[in-house]
């Protein structure tokens, strides 16, 4: 069996589809000047792509069955940097620098580890063009409706996220159960919703609204330990029904509940 049908660290690997390489090139429009961040390079289709148009280009690569490969191909270019390691055990400051972008086809079990690996580079990280499972890109682009979850609101908290493209599963070896989806997220520099509310406030009601998706706001929040009367006042105050649900809620109904949860003093536990 040749490499290229193994699947290890869970990831499947893009046959050599030239119309998809072609459309990420297209969508993440890297340039001459950027700095690109490749994790899980596979044996470098996207990589050759990235090299030819990039500044300077990071691949990230866990398995070192393709460490030989990836030399072979790349290390003559001055380019080229590969670090193998684990991403998520990566100082990614040490490799790359301010206005960064990341393309990449991410190990699909890890995706919302990478994610917030990423997210939390934001201060070197601008834009991340990743592919992931399509249901999982669907969730967290959703505006609304019942694919909205935290990740979702995560994700909006520190930037926009964007569905691009749809990839069919047959575009892969080994070919997996489900469509894929290409997507992006621009990373907001000027900490847009951060300003109007702290982060670890933000968290703590978002997880409590979502804590059981087929309950209302005014269950959800009841673990709280805040009577229901007071709650049905609260949610009144910003027009907010008693009984929506978490996933109809924007993350500007969300900010403006905050605001006045706190105002009132009520804290979580």
């Amino acid at each position: 069996m040749s490499f290229k049908h193994k699947k290890k660290f869970g990831q499947n690997f893009l046959t050599d589809q030239k119309e998809v390489l072609k459309k990420i090139m297209e969508v993440s429009s890297v340039n001459e000047n950027d700095t690109v961040l490749e994790i899980g390079p596979g044996e470098g289709a996207l990589t050759a792509l990235l090299l030819d148009r990039a500044q300077k280009v990071v691949t990230v690569e866990i398995d070192r069955d393709l460490e030989k490969i990836l030399r072979k191909k790349f290390n003559e270019n001055p380019k080229y940097t590969l670090v193998m390691n684990d991403v998520l055990e990566t100082d990614l400051k040490k490799y790359i620098t301010t206005g960064t972008k990341v393309v990449a086809n991410i190990p699909y079990y890890i995706t919302s580890p990478i994610i917030n690996k990423l997210i939390e580079n934001r201060d070197v990280i601008d834009e991340i063009y990743i592919m992931v499972q399509k249901e999982v890109a669907e969730r967290i682009c959703a505006r609304k409706g019942k694919e909205r979850s935290v990740l979702t609101l995560a994700v909006e908290y520190f930037g926009k996220a964007e569905y691009l493209f749809t990839i069919p599963k047959e575009a892969f070896i080994p070919i997996p159960k489900v469509d894929s989806a290409f997507m992006s997220i621009k990373l907001y520099k000027d900490d847009k919703y951060k300003k109007l509310v702290a982060e670890d406030k933000f968290f703590k009601y978002v997880k409590a609204a979502f804590a059981n998706k087929r309950k209302n706001l005014l269950n959800n929040f009841t673990a709280l330990e805040i009577s229901k009367d007071e709650l049905r006042k609260i949610l009144d105050e910003v027009g907010i029904k008693e009984t929506e649900r978490a996933e109809n809620l924007t993350i500007e109904n969300f900010i403006d509940l905050i605001a006045v949860f706190e105002k009132n003093k009520v804290r979580l536990k």
